[in-house]
């Protein structure tokens, strides 16, 4: 075998083990590619984002934040299930029961306001987590890829914000202004 064909075999074996400890990686970014809080950006973009995320394991039942806590990370459920839940002086409320490519605490991505509810894992969960101040590291590093995300949240609290007026609309009666 010539020189030249053991340089690019060598070549060829070490880009494949590259690419072989790099799949967590790559599957990572495809995960984050299926997260509508995402899937408008490059796969550029969610390497930079995938970068600053941290990956937390929870057992069954472990409290992931408490209602009331500073609000401080998104969420996004890699596996397992999450209940998000508020409690009152006698009774619990389930809100939601949150399963893989879920999100959830986006709004700590804005302030530290205190947490609405409490997530707690409801089996063995998985969770990747967004802090604030590393979004707003990003946007000194990368201000487009943090302008989408930005862009993002505010669509989604734009669309929460129309169906609790269109609830809120629902179960008012109308004032009959103007008449007369």
């Amino acid at each position: 075998m010539s020189v030249r064909n053991l340089t690019a075999d060598k070549l060829l074996w070490e880009t494949l083990g590259r690419w072989k400890r790099s799949s967590p990686e790559l599957d990572r970014i495809q995960f984050l590619k299926t997260v509508p809080f995402f899937d408008r950006l490059s796969n550029r973009q969610l390497k930079s984002v995938s970068d600053i995320m941290f990956e937390r394991k929870y057992d069954a039942n472990e409290s992931i934040f408490e209602e009331g806590q500073p609000g401080a990370a998104l969420f996004l459920i890699l596996d397992g299930k999450v209940a998000v839940e508020i409690f009152r002086e006698t009774s619990t409320t389930r809100l939601a029961v949150l399963e893989k490519g879920a999100f959830f605490g986006e709004m700590a991505l804005l302030d530290d306001t205190p947490r609405s509810a409490t997530a707690r894992a409801l089996e063995r969960t998985r969770t990747l987590a967004l802090y604030r101040n590393d979004l707003r590291g990003l946007v000194h590093r990368d201000a487009k890829t943090a302008c989408r995300i930005y862009r993002s949240l505010a669509g989604m609290i734009a669309d929460r914000l129309r169906l609790t007026n269109e609830l809120v609309q629902m179960k008012t009666p109308t004032d009959d202004v103007g008449s007369g």
